[in-house]
């Protein structure tokens, strides 16, 4: 992990070496290990922040300039695919170990110009300066795990950093709250979200994952170089059994993770007990033994001291393999922690709470390691399958789908009720769609083949019926999301239109799992939830890695059979598969998942109450513009004394949350 920023002053006025100085200056947490400015009295300028991570990183120094002076480049990149680049570049005038991955990079553009992010495997973001063109040329890596934002003023300015806060050094780089992003925020939709380049700030724009951008006086040009679902469909003509799926995974998996290990200084990994992050954790070890059979793996548990949140009975059985150096990280107060990382992201808080990971990555640093192997976003690259009954639904299939929702519970005579109401939660999305298509023959077998199979009652297939017609004709009301935001901020924005539109995407209809499964994966919540986790991170000179965002790994989980995915009764079956005689059964057959909200909702409730209250009378005069901050504090009061199911008590304190992290944000730009 590195910082890079840069300038181009499209009207051809020189950089000033001051101005991409502080812009360095301001990012000197992501590279304590070196500073550097290259402007050559030009219209651009580069600079770098170094944090020495991986061997071949010791020799780096950037920004780069190729043997003939004509490319220049600054990057924050981690390259896996370095022995294939140096053959195919054919670079054997020294070691493999003295070429670094910015070397690989330069060479690749000057071989293969835009085609050349596609060429390479790993995480980066990078800038490059062609003088031969005169244009700038930007990449990001396929998942987008390396942050880029830049700002473009057409004819005038194009500038990019690693943060917004390294864009913010200029004067000439507005600052206006971008209030649509802020309404949606407010409204805290569960699906997956449209990918988009925008951030909390109107015009500051993120370069999109899998996208390259070229930048000249003539303006941009962008493209992505990554189509995920034709390297999928290649998969799945090469595979032919479920075997062949699984090893191939179990193959993919290991390959990652040992790309992610190469490092100069200590490695580290989360160890939560939960099966993603149990898995990078055990495959991680057996890499490191099979070098060193002495070797032990440092992990880290986040403790919560909360009886909901503990899972070290699960922990437990992946410490008795052996082989692990492990360490338990006390974990903060929520909204406190959310008070420390907030000035970190430029943007308000978007997971539950920051609680964890800041408690992880301070101890990663404690112990001496640079780098942390994450379980992100495991459940989403991997899938849990849900959605394969609505594929089986449009084939009729009906035994299927009923013997799939019976596989998710244990005891079925207890749990009739929740199996009903699974299988009435995908008849309905389906019975929807064919009143939308208006397949009037599929849509009355929809509701009279299933009474063969499954014991719905007559009252609950009228209801279906009426149901599914409905939400044809229904818009979505703002009051259901959050009924605390402000009329007239909701008036100003059009949030009711922005609102149905990104509902739609989030929930719309798709007939099969490889298409959601494809939405999660390209989702904005991805994005998101990277880059919140690398500003976290960065703040303390630490580099996550994420073995599940290998561009190999994604592409093997998607073209995996439907069958594979949800297996069992279980998700991420093809993991599970391959993970056997890997991961202690206790946490391969693991089927529950802690919900952090008993942890956060805890201490909403105790510890934190009075700095709850004092920041929302803090910022009350700039919270008012977007919610009626009397109807806030109503709801806060009453969550504490709430005897509500736990699905609203939890929508609740996130809804509560969101305010309070928006009124961090608003605290810092100020």
């Amino acid at each position: 992990m590195s910082g890079i920023v840069g300038i181009y002053n499209l009207d051809g006025r020189p950089v000033e070496r001051e101005k991409i100085g502080r812009m360095v200056d301001v990012l000197a947490h992501r590279g304590p290990d070196g500073a550097e400015v290259w402007c050559d009295d030009s219209s651009v300028g580069l600079g770098h922040r170094m944090l020495w991570t991986t061997p071949e990183s010791l020799l780096e120094q950037l920004p780069l300039k190729d043997r003939t002076g004509n490319l220049i480049l600054t990057a924050d990149a981690r390259i896996d695919n370095r022995d294939e680049l140096i053959y195919a570049l054919k670079l054997n005038d020294r070691p493999a170990d003295k070429i670094t991955d910015s070397d690989l990079i330069l060479a690749a553009y000057d071989k293969w110009g835009r085609d050349c992010p596609g060429k390479v495997i790993g995480d980066f973001a990078f800038a490059i300066w062609d003088k031969r063109k005169q244009l700038l040329f930007c990449a990001r890596d396929y998942m987008g795990v390396k942050p880029f934002y830049y700002y473009y003023q057409p004819g005038k300015l194009f500038v990019f950093a690693s943060e917004i806060k390294g864009l913010f050094c200029l004067d000439a780089v507005p600052r206006n709250v971008n209030e649509a992003k802020v309404g949606i925020y407010l409204c805290q939709l569960s699906g997956f979200a449209k990918l988009k380049p925008d951030t909390f700030y109107q015009d500051i724009l993120r370069l999109l994952p899998a996208h390259w951008m070229e930048v000249s006086e003539k303006g941009i040009e962008s493209q992505s170089f990554w189509d995920l679902d034709a390297e999928a469909k290649k998969i799945q003509q090469t595979l032919k059994t479920d075997a062949d799926y699984i090893e191939e995974f179990r193959k993919r998996f290991t390959e990652a993770i040992g790309c992610r290990l190469r490092s100069a200084y200590p490695v580290a990994s989360t160890l939560s007990g939960g099966v993603d992050s149990s898995s990078v954790s055990c495959v991680a070890r057996n890499v490191l033994r099979d070098k060193d059979s002495d070797a032990e793996l440092l992990t880290i548990y986040s403790d919560c001291d909360t009886p909901s949140a503990d899972e070290t009975a699960y922990v437990d059985t992946v410490l008795a393999q052996g082989g692990f150096n492990h360490h338990v990280a006390k974990v903060g107060n929520p909204i406190s922690a959310a008070q420390t990382v907030t000035p970190w992201l430029d943007q308000p808080v978007q997971m539950p709470t920051p609680a964890m990971l800041l408690a992880i990555v301070r101890e990663v640093k404690q112990q001496g390691a640079r780098v942390v192997l994450t379980g992100h976003d495991g459940d989403t690259i991997v899938s849990h399958g849900r959605d394969y009954p609505h594929e089986l639904l449009a084939l009729g299939e009906w035994e299927k789908v009923l013997k799939i929702v019976e596989g998710r519970y244990q005891n079925k005579s207890d749990s009739a009720k929740d199996i009903e109401s699974d299988l009435y939660n995908y008849l309905l999305p389906y019975g929807t769609e064919l009143v939308k298509k208006l397949a009037i023959k599929n849509y009355i077998n929809l509701f009279f083949r299933p009474g063969k199979y499954w014991n719905i009652s007559p009252k609950k297939t009228i209801k279906i019926v009426l149901q599914s017609i409905y939400h044809n004709f229904r818009r979505v009301n703002l009051n259901k999301f959050n009924g605390s935001i402000s009329n007239q901020f909701a008036k100003s924005i059009k949030l009711g239109k922005l609102l149905q539109d990104e509902f739609n995407y989030q929930f719309g209809y798709l007939p099969t799992e490889y298409l959601n499964h494809y939405r999660g994966i390209t989702s904005g919540n991805m994005q998101e939830a990277s880059e919140q986790i690398d500003g976290i991170s960065a703040a303390v000179s630490i580099e996550p890695r994420h073995p599940f965002l290998d561009k190999r790994v994604i592409e093997l989980c998607l073209a995996a059979p439907a069958h594979l995915k949800y297996c069992n009764g279980l998700g991420r079956g093809v993991m599970r598969q391959a993970m056997k005689d890997i991961l202690s059964e206790e946490v391969r057959q693991r089927k529950s998942k802690v919900d952090f909200y008993g942890f956060i909702i805890n201490r909403m409730k105790t510890t934190e109450s009075s700095i709850i209250k004092n920041l929302l009378l803090e910022q009350k005069s700039k919270l008012s513009h977007y919610l009626n901050t009397n109807a806030v504090q109503e709801n806060y009061q009453k969550l504490s004394k709430s005897a509500a199911k736990w699905q609203q008590r939890r929508r609740e304190a996130r809804i509560i949350n969101c305010a309070i992290y928006l009124s961090l944000w608003l605290k810092v730009i100020e």
